[in-house]
């Protein structure tokens, strides 16, 4: 294994029907909230009445910010720090997905901000890095209504520059929240399209880890936990497929979503995303939802690596995964599961235009390259990389 430290100090509730202790969870840590949610909360507007009847039963005034869509965007983030500011908000509640999730951290560190515009903390460029990530931030409570991004138990945020069309991330210790709530029956009645994409959304942070591993390093422990958790969604999706109202199915789907980005089970080996990467550009460009631009990447990549000689974590991934000795056979086998529930895995499908591949990988190149002009995966990839994967995504 590699050197790493480890950290994560989130409290976790797992509870079904947990909506019961939101209001005093919230409590503790102040008594005037921002509510964080979609510009559309009509599918679950009787639980947060629910939840904000609870806050006043517990002395916590409520303010609302409903404004959030998916790939939310830099402006929006701006509004809810003003609004915080005007309202003397201090503590900050993110209730959705992980779009919610990343757009309240960044309010709430945007609020304590004090190196100029939020937009300076985040990392626009990997070859000359010169974000100032927030070094305070109000308290967040997190309450996940979709298996998908992990961003209720980590660092990280990400969000849309609505004036360049980047997406990029802010990482710093001091926006972790200080409770996630995770109840699985929030997660019930959820469009099957959205549960899809949260469930590949899962595999892909598990799945990058464990392709990208040092090859030269042991990671027997960290292969056979990140495998456990492919296998374990890779089996569960069909269930909630099948059963949607199967809570313990989603909890498990919750969980999992929860453990794939809070660093434990990758923890030693090296953590690069650059299928991320790539379906970020995508998400900008087109406004395709996050986990479907994943879905395309992921068998993509697959059938790069298939005809080169440095593969052999695709070909552990697929004998383990897909049970297949050809890694070519096991992305048709992981492309044919993604389809299974609907979700696109072509970027044609997103809009996509032959003529546009030169400009998105133009687009990673920018973004995301590091000094040396190659993307962070292990091996690093060239501009010309970029795209053929596209090419073979299209």
């Amino acid at each position: 294994m590699d050197n790493f430290r480890y950290y994560n100090p989130v409290e976790v509730v797992f509870k079904e029907n947990g909506m019961a202790e939101a209001g005093e969870i919230v409590k503790r840590y102040g008594t005037n909230a921002l509510i964080v949610s979609y510009d559309d909360v009509s599918m679950f507007r009787d639980k947060i009445d629910a939840f904000e009847k609870d806050l006043e039963k517990h002395g916590v005034a409520v303010t609302e910010f409903f404004r959030i869509v998916a790939n939310p965007l830099m402006s929006t983030a701006r509004e809810g720090v003003r609004l915080c500011i005007e309202k003397n908000i201090d503590v900050v509640v993110g209730f959705g997905g992980g779009s919610v999730l990343d757009s309240a951290k960044t309010i709430a560190a945007g609020v304590l901000y004090d190196e100029g515009d939020i937009e300076n903390m985040f990392v626009f460029s990997h070859s000359c890095v010169i974000a100032k990530p927030p070094v305070r931030s109000l308290p967040t409570v997190m309450i996940s209504t979709l298996s998908a991004t992990g961003s209720e138990m980590n660092q990280c945020a990400v969000i849309t520059n609505d004036k360049t069309r980047q997406k990029s991330y802010v990482w710093s210790d001091y926006i972790y929240p200080k409770v996630a709530l995770l109840d699985p029956a929030l997660t019930v009645g959820l469009p099957p399209y959205q549960t899809a994409c949260g469930g590949i959304d899962t595999m892909a942070h598990i799945i990058e880890a464990y392709l990208n591993g040092d090859t030269s390093l042991n990671l027997t422990l960290q292969d056979y936990v990140e495998e456990g958790a492919i296998r374990a969604v890779k089996d569960t999706l069909p269930v909630v497929f099948r059963h949607p109202d199967d809570v313990q199915a989603r909890g498990v789907m919750m969980w999992a979503a929860t453990m794939a980005l809070a660093g434990f089970i990758n923890a030693g080996t090296m953590i690069f995303t650059p299928m991320h990467q790539m379906g970020h550009v995508l998400s900008a460009q087109y406004n395709a939802t996050h986990g479907a631009t994943l879905a395309a990447m992921m068998p993509a990549w697959m059938r790069f690596f298939a005809k080169r000689d440095d593969n052999a974590r695709y070909k552990l991934f697929s004998k383990r995964i897909w049970d297949c000795d050809s890694i070519e056979l096991a992305a048709d086998r992981f492309e044919e599961f993604i389809r299974s529930f609907g979700v696109q895995t072509h970027i044609s499908e997103f809009g996509a235009k032959k003529e546009d591949i030169p400009m998105l990988a133009q687009e990673v190149r920018s973004v995301s390259f590091g000094p040396d002009d190659m993307l962070g995966s292990n091996p690093k990839l060239t501009l010309k990389d970029i795209e053929t994967i596209y090419e073979l995504a299209f």
